[in-house]
């Protein structure tokens, strides 16, 4: 019953990712839009410590889309993120759909510098199964009997409510190589009620975030790009940081090919080597985390695979000459 009471009587927590730069709109509402190009559609996979007996898998896809690009290179712009999360013997289930909206203020003349305001609404539902689990009243003092009662009822099985979040970020451009951004988010501002006994007796606490990631150019090939995120939740807390080194191929085609190779750490919990390959418009990474908190003697070192791929889209001008081809993408 510990597990149970503990989704009933304590303040709900969030998912998280490893590569949490690259799942923006997890992140903060904020990243919106805020990438170079008019579409962008990210997924997101992580399997944690597989050597406790019950997987514990996430999944999260995102698509968003550039509305408009006003005359004074301010932007508009929206996003759907959806995520899927399954943990423990419970089965205990989040299943989140959100909406996200910003407006991508640009300063100067030049549209270097860029202000980003954005605005998350979305669905909150959580679910668990109590049928694989054990419970005291099974127990007869010498052996366990499954089909005894559980002499245990619950209200409910999984509950739905709104969410609201909210950020914003700053962003400076000098060229596709050297950017640099920094930003605020605000999860579950309205702390929505998550308990299953039809109650006050949990909730899903609000979330700050604050991140900032940069892309330098060191020389004609490499790039370095530091990161760091900082969350708090309640009393829960974490601060991850590192950064990978990327270095573009020389091709003999029109395509551009970059590795990345890198090492993160989330403070007194766990670390993560990252490899990965940027081809044209693709980002494609992966990860694995190395667990050395308490969780240890369960986990045995082990946290998990995880797995982030970005794909960018750009919309071009049609050529309106005789001949011309029809637009392509970037």
């Amino acid at each position: 019953m510990g597990l149970l009471t503990c989704f009933a009587f304590t303040h709900a927590q969030d998912i998280h990712f490893s590569q949490f730069n690259f799942s923006p709109l997890n992140q903060d509402p904020a990243n919106t839009n805020l990438f170079d190009g008019d579409y962008r559609f990210v997924g997101n996979y992580k399997n944690q410590w597989p050597t406790v007996p019950v997987k514990y898998n996430t999944v999260s896809l995102s698509a968003e889309m550039n509305f408009v690009t006003l005359k004074n290179n301010d932007r508009i712009g929206g996003g759907l993120l959806f995520y899927y999360d399954v943990e423990g013997d419970s089965r205990f289930t989040t299943l989140n759909t959100d909406l996200s909206f910003s407006y991508i203020k640009a300063l100067g003349k030049n549209a270097h510098h860029f202000l980003s305001y954005g605005l998350q609404l979305g669905l909150v539902n959580r679910s668990f199964d109590y049928s694989q689990l054990t419970f005291d009243s099974q127990w007869n003092g010498d052996v366990f009997n499954p089909g005894s009662s559980i002499n245990e009822s619950f209200a409910q099985t999984h509950v739905t409510v709104f969410d609201l979040g909210t950020g914003l970020a700053y962003k400076y451009v000098k060229d596709d190589r050297t950017n640099f951004t920094i930003g605020f988010g605000a999860m579950h501002i309205n702390s929505p009620k998550m308990s299953f006994l039809n109650d006050n007796s949990s909730i899903l606490s609000p979330r700050f975030t604050v991140h900032s990631r940069a892309q330098i150019k060191v020389s004609k090939k490499v790039d370095i790009v530091p990161e760091v995120m900082y969350q708090r939740q309640q009393t829960k807390q974490e601060v991850d940081l590192g950064g990978h080194i990327k270095y573009h191929l020389n091709v003999k085609t029109a395509h551009t090919v970059a590795l990345n190779l890198g090492a993160y750490g989330r403070v007194t919990d766990a670390g993560w080597l990252m490899a990965g390959v940027d081809y044209d418009n693709w980002q494609v990474n992966m990860s694995y985390d190395i667990n050395f908190s308490a969780l240890n003697a369960a986990s045995q070192y082990n946290g998990g695979v995880e797995l982030s791929v970005i794909y960018i889209l750009a919309r071009t001008k049609k050529i309106n000459k005789p001949g011309a081809v029809c637009p392509t993408f970037l």
